[in-house]
């Protein structure tokens, strides 16, 4: 199915241009056949005549049809269809021992109970300015009642993207919504409403693939949702 909407995306000026071509002979059919229904006299002459009209008719309505899907498929479907790429997540080993990897911007505090560590803010992951980055909201942003999420999304030969959001102690991630136009610091599509969530804590991820459904490295970034 994706293979058969891309081929439909790429060829679809081609398609358009045979569909049109293809159109002008039935449409010549149907002007003289219905030229010769209203002119005929006899019985006879005006059946032969009723069914060229009928028979244009449906041709034509046929490419009508081949037409209008092909816009609905390109123009709506395409951008708000999913990625069906997989996209790789960890996998937890509950027999592994557990181990605690601090960052390398970590600064240790002294508090009345001892010595504890205070870990930085996690950074952008796999943000590159110019190319795929949000530019609203920003990393560590706080966000409350329905907000339209803004990026930048500049990159060669783009298929698609898609948003999606999960809570920071989740991989389980959750689609706003898709586009395939590039972006400079614009809408990326569609509002999000936050009051539907439990405030908290939450990441934001924006997944970009090139036409050849290859998937880049994921930006994410985190946020914070409060009530309304």
């Amino acid at each position: 199915m994706e293979e058969i909407l891309r081929f439909l995306q790429n060829y679809e000026i081609w398609i358009y241009t045979i569909l049109g071509i293809g159109v002008l002979f039935p449409a010549n059919q149907f002007i003289r056949s219905l030229r010769e229904w209203r002119g005929a006299s006899f019985g006879l002459e005006r059946e032969s005549a009723r069914r060229r009209f009928s028979n244009a008719l449906t041709v034509l309505l046929v490419f009508f049809v081949l037409g209008g899907v092909e816009f609905f498929l390109v123009s709506f479907l395409l951008p708000n269809r999913p990625s069906s790429a997989v996209l790789a997540t960890p996998t937890i080993d509950l027999l592994a021992t557990r181990t605690v990897t601090l960052a390398a911007n970590a600064r240790q505090t002294v508090t009345p109970t001892g010595l504890s560590l205070t870990l930085a803010p996690v950074t952008n992951v796999g943000c590159t300015p110019g190319k795929i980055e949000w530019t609203f909201p920003k990393n560590g942003g706080v966000l409350k009642g329905t907000v339209e999420l803004k990026g930048t999304i500049q990159v060669n030969n783009l298929g698609f993207y898609k948003y999606e959001y999960s809570p920071t102690n989740s991989e389980k991630w959750t689609t706003i919504a898709a586009g395939s136009a590039v972006k400079t610091d614009n809408p990326l599509g569609g509002l999000w409403n936050t009051a539907q969530l439990t405030p908290g804590d939450y990441r934001l991820r924006l997944v970009v693939a090139d036409n050849q459904n290859q998937v880049l490295p994921a930006c994410v970034i985190t946020i914070q949702i409060t009530a309304p």
